[in-house]
């Protein structure tokens, strides 16, 4: 199969795209089922296999949100623009990292890698919805300077802020070990133990296994 049916959420549905090497990144689809609107999560790459598995599920996709602008996470983002007519939107903070990934890509893979081109830029707090379904989007700067998270109630999706016993690099340009571990002690604090967090690679938990981990590693 294209994509892996990971749950759903009350009125959602999400769906994930593991993308080929050497990135093996999640690339999140997350369905609202009443409206048919589609949001595509940091897609990072293998533009073909996620639009079978939009074709699949039977959405609308709605825009592209970014939680943050490494080359992984939005290597397919331009085609996905061109192919459903919507925009990407991401944290300003990432605005450099964005126009940059071209570059990084080359650096570590020597592929080039065409950027988005309709960026829809917000600071949060910011008001943000998929077919009338909130998104609250939680400032996760460490990772990267603009690095967010996307919390749709049930779950969160982490991008490279925390994964699954472990944290984001922050060797990277922006990024900052102080930052990081901020962003994740604030996280973490502020959600219910049963939510589920799906980050940018690997498998995912809940915050309460999340919270377990952290007070033994942060």
């Amino acid at each position: 199969m294209t994509y892996q049916h990971l749950g759903d959420f009350g009125d959602l549905s999400l769906a994930v795209v593991v993308t080929s090497p050497p990135w093996y990144e999640n690339s999140y689809l997350v369905l609202h089922r009443p409206s048919g609107a589609l949001a595509l999560v940091d897609p990072g790459d293998d533009a073909a296999r996620l639009r079978e598995a939009v074709a699949a599920l039977g959405g609308r996709p709605a825009a592209i949100l970014l939680t943050h602008g490494h080359p992984d996470h939005l290597g397919a983002a331009a085609a996905m623009e061109t192919e459903y007519d919507i925009p990407t939107r991401a944290h300003l903070g990432e605005k450099t990292v964005i126009a940059a990934a071209g570059d990084l890509s080359r650096a570590f893979t020597g592929q080039p890698l065409t950027v988005p081109a309709r960026l829809d830029l917000f600071e949060p707090p910011v008001a943000l919805d998929l077919g009338g379904a909130p998104i609250r989007v939680i400032a996760t700067p460490g990772h990267s300077p603009g690095g967010v998270c996307y919390d749709f109630g049930a779950f969160v999706l982490t991008g490279d802020t925390l994964f699954r016993g472990g944290v984001g690099r922050t060797d990277l340009p922006g990024g900052s070990e102080q930052q990081l571990w901020d962003s994740i002690e604030r996280l973490l604090a502020g959600l219910a133990d049963e939510v589920w967090l799906f980050s940018g690679h690997g498998p995912g938990w809940t915050a309460a296994e999340a919270r377990r981990w952290w007070a033994l590693a942060g």
